[in-house]
């Protein structure tokens, strides 16, 4: 990352802007694995309750609000149950461990508490390489000699850019080939084929308390920059640092990293990474909240981060108030959060579900205080919504409850877009109604009363 180049805030869990990778296939068919921290299954329970709310109706048990004058596009309205279906990753198996792996990877804020502005394009899967988290050349072709599989990465900088902490995690086929791929990596650093956006090859550093650790350093020429980076290998894994801080404070990238590397090296060790040779099997959707999600339709595509099954602790590398978003987890015990053109977030129950949405209605407007209440599209029962304009473009934010389940419905045109296929904001309605007809559908065929 050493073109310096700033990473606007992803606000994941209330105003997403689109993004493009995966074609339309893996999209509606595959999901990530679902596990606790210790990586075995948790079970589904059984979606049932009747709380209301003031703001909006919640879970119509009675089917009094008529699903079929709904209308819900080319959207599929049918929950998938995978496993069921025997349903297996397969090609998608490497984005799966990726976001299994998003648990086990720690998050800049907990490090510096400054570090709250998200990584946008560089947080997430990376599968196939190490892509732009690492720049000056040759990195990615070094680390795909040696078979690299996935990873995750999490990066995030203070509010005004000038302090910057990126953690990623690699997996490679065995502990071998993540040993000679961090010397590799390392050694590309100090000797990068093309220098990219830098210019010139990092210098050799070390850090006292992390003898196992590579690291280097590099001062942007111009900026009084300085950064640091770092390859440590553990397991099968591979563990990468990346510090940067203005007026050249070497010693903030020093401690940073020190702690950062500290506190990553133990928590991949607890992660129940899949062999090799079973990735292609992980289970699709296992706690069945994926399939309640509204899915993507022929010209709409999400990367590997944007289809995804994420466990609270991986759901926070995408939020842009990961600490209070954290408490907020904690309280309405939301264990499971699945992505798919809609957030679904699965609580406690009923209560912790209406709960769990006004406080994210309440972090919404805090962020985007010219946002106005909505009408619910086509008078869809539990949702709340929020729109109006921004410097970005106009949004719409549209919150709904069903039993335990809080689902999030977002849209987003930009100033002066002209392409109906980057324009969200015009298949909200669409999106609503076919969320809402997802659920009551889960509900009536039992999906998750295993």
């Amino acid at each position: 990352m050493q073109d310096k180049e700033h990473h606007p805030t992803m606000r994941t869990s209330r105003i997403l802007l689109s993004s493009t990778a995966l074609t339309l296939a893996l999209a509606l068919t595959l999901a990530g694995c679902s596990n606790t921290a210790d990586g075995t299954a948790i079970a589904e329970g059984a979606a049932t309750g009747t709380g209301t709310s003031d703001t909006a109706a919640t879970f119509d048990t009675a089917g009094t609000f008529d699903t079929e004058s709904l209308d819900t596009g080319a959207y599929n309205t049918e929950p998938r149950d995978f496993i069921d279906e025997g349903q297996s990753a397969g090609d998608f198996g490497p984005a799966v461990e990726g976001q299994r792996m998003a648990e086990f990877v720690i998050h800049p804020y907990t490090i510096d508490s400054t570090l709250t502005t998200g990584g946008g394009m560089a947080t997430g899967v990376g599968v196939g390489g190490i892509g732009k988290v690492l720049s000056g050349g040759g990195a990615d072709d070094v680390a795909k000699s040696f078979g690299v599989i996935t990873g995750f990465g999490s990066f995030a900088s203070n509010p005004d850019d000038s302090r910057q902490l990126g953690v990623a995690v690699w997996r490679f086929p065995d502990t071998d080939s993540a040993a000679q791929a961090a010397t590799a990596l390392h050694a590309n650093a100090l000797t990068p084929e093309d220098v990219g956006f830098s210019s010139g090859p990092q210098t050799p550093a070390s850090i006292p308390q992390l003898p196992g650790t590579l690291a280097s350093t590099y001062y942007f020429d111009g900026i009084d920059t300085a950064s640091m980076s770092t390859f440590t290998a553990r397991g099968p894994h591979v563990v990468y640092t990346y510090t940067s801080a203005e007026e050249n404070d070497i010693a903030w990238n020093s401690d940073v990293t020190a702690r950062a590397v500290e506190a990553q090296l133990p928590l991949i060790d607890r992660f129940p990474f899949s062999p090799t040779d079973e990735i292609e099997s992980l289970p699709v959707d296992l706690d069945k909240v994926l399939a309640r999600a509204v899915g993507f339709v022929e010209n709409e595509y999400a990367r590997n981060s944007d289809t995804a099954v994420y466990g609270p602790l991986g759901w926070l590398h995408f939020d842009s108030h990961p600490a209070e978003t954290a408490a907020l987890f904690e309280a309405s015990g939301a264990d499971r959060i699945a992505l798919a053109n809609s957030t679904v977030y699965r609580t406690s129950g009923p209560e912790a579900a209406e709960e769990l949405r006004d406080a994210f209605v309440e972090q919404t407007l805090d962020s985007y205080p010219d946002l106005v209440d909505e009408p619910a599209p086509q008078s869809v029962p539990g949702t709340v919504c929020l729109a109006g304009d921004t410097a970005q473009g106009r949004v719409m934010d549209c919150m709904m409850t069903y039993g335990p389940y809080v689902a999030q419905v977002q849209g987003h045109r930009s100033v002066g877009n002209t392409d109906p296929d980057s324009d969200t904001l015009r298949t909200v309605p669409q999106r609503v109604a076919a969320q809402y007809v997802k659920f009551v559908r889960a509900e009536e065929k039992g999906l998750g009363e295993n």
